[in-house]
């Protein structure tokens, strides 16, 4: 066990020393050797997490302006180094636009969208429901009471520009020492490792010292957090419901006390190339202040007797929802080897807005009916389970229909995915793909 607990630098691992790729930069978030605190916002109600176009001329847009004013109270600056915020955030109405945030009543802030497939369309044309972390200029911050505020555009000068902040997360990262932190490593497995499925994960840390250990994994699978990555860290912070707080949901998972181990969970990981997954902790003292471990990487899973791929949609449309008798289908593609006869398990990845069975007619997935489960005026991600012989060798088609004068179903980018779990090892890692 760890015996000091201060001002220690984090260990080390032998076989790589942490480098930031490109899509990790441009992604934000704790990194290795980070020591932060976060500070969080959950708006309730139906008013306070929307963000309206100030323009809009719309009756129904009017009555959400102004726009609400949030409040974070930030407590500790001493030896602060940076900050970012990171939002539960609702891509909004079609067309929709500039959407920004501002600290203190600063210059407006832009927020990046999520990564397109290559530029063909623009995000304002998608539903989504994604996590961007924006970084925020220190300077702007403040011991005390902090106020932020949003704002957006639309294509059409008055149109119902609109998208939804239902949680915020503001991190302010510390000289680590600087900063009493709580110390610890991932202690098995082990870069390098061959790990088989569901392994079990033990991070090494002072128990008294700790109240929380988040795990995280990279690896090429579904974007759970809707940013268009699939090689990534993979998790979501979102809101179950309206009026809770956002919490962690898709990752490896979240450990509370003593023993701080877990099995993780890889029945939806799909194959990997060797070596290509790494493994990461962030470790909470019971202070408060957060510490990122350094990584695991090189490990290699191997599984005995079955293989998992991931298929997603091809070329997922824009504007994919529906109301008052519109119909729209998109397309996965299934190698042409397919075999139901195979499969282990099948199952569909889900994420909606406004799923909600009252208002929307079942989806269908070729001639395979099935209720979507999301929630009223809400988020979701579900994964289904699908019966093997429904899906067909080559295109397979997922329909919605809906004839609601109500909100619309909204399927959120990247759109539907399907994982193949098989007895035989032909579903190789380099099906994961579809753009």
């Amino acid at each position: 066990m760890w015996v000091k607990h201060f001002f220690i630098p984090l260990f080390i691992c032998w076989c790589a020393i942490y480098a930031t790729s490109e899509s990790e930069a441009q992604s934000g978030g704790p990194r290795p050797g980070d020591v932060y605190k976060e500070f969080a916002l959950h708006n309730v109600g139906d008013k306070a997490w929307r963000v309206t176009s100030p323009q809009a001329e719309n009756p129904g847009a009017k009555k959400y302006l102004p726009n609400p004013i949030w409040e974070i109270t930030v407590d500790d600056l001493d030896g602060a180094v940076r900050a970012e915020i990171m939002m539960d955030r609702w891509g909004g109405h079609l067309d929709t636009i500039n959407p920004q945030i501002r600290v203190n009543n600063s210059a407006w802030i832009s927020i990046h969208p999520p990564v397109m497939s290559d530029g063909r369309n623009l995000p304002e044309d998608y539903y989504f429901q994604d996590n961007p972390v924006v970084p925020i200029p220190l300077e702007l911050l403040k011991v005390g009471r902090n106020v932020f505020e949003g704002t957006c555009g639309h294509k059409k000068p008055g149109g119902w520009g609109q998208w939804g902040l239902y949680s915020l997360l503001l991190r302010v990262y510390y000289d680590p020492s600087l900063k009493p932190h709580a110390v610890g490593r991932i202690i098995s497995p082990r870069c390098g490792d061959v790990i088989t499925e569901n392994p079990l994960i033990l991070v090494d840390v002072v128990p008294d010292q700790v109240d929380r250990v988040d795990l995280f994994a990279w690896y090429e699978g579904y974007d759970e957090n809707g940013d268009g990555r699939f090689r990534d860290w993979h998790g979501g912070w979102f809101k179950p419901y309206r009026d809770e707080p956002a919490e962690w949901q898709g990752h490896v998972g979240t450990m509370r006390e003593e023993p701080f181990r877990m099995v993780w969970n890889t029945r939806y990981v799909p194959d990997q190339p060797p070596g290509e997954i790494r493994l990461i902790a962030r470790i909470r003292h019971r202070s408060g202040v957060w510490s990122v471990t350094e990584e695991v990487s090189q490990l290699t899973l191997q599984r005995q007797g079955e293989s998992v791929a991931l298929y997603r949609t091809r070329n997922f449309p824009p504007d994919f929802g529906v109301r008052t008798g519109q119909r729209r289908t998109c397309v996965i593609p299934l190698p042409n080897n397919y075999n139901p006869e195979n499969v282990v398990e099948a199952s569909l990845h889900y994420r909606t807005w406004h799923g909600w069975d009252k208002h929307h007619a079942p989806y269908l997935l070729n001639d395979y009916s099935r209720p979507h489960e999301g929630k009223n005026h809400h988020y979701h991600y579900h994964i289904h389970l699908i019966p093997p012989e429904v899906l067909r060798a080559g295109e397979n088609h997922f329909t919605i229909f809906s004839e609601t004068d109500h909100h619309m179903l909204e399927i959120l980018w990247p759109g539907p995915a399907l994982i193949i779990r098989e007895r035989q090892q032909h579903a190789k890692a380099d099906h994961i793909g579809g753009w």
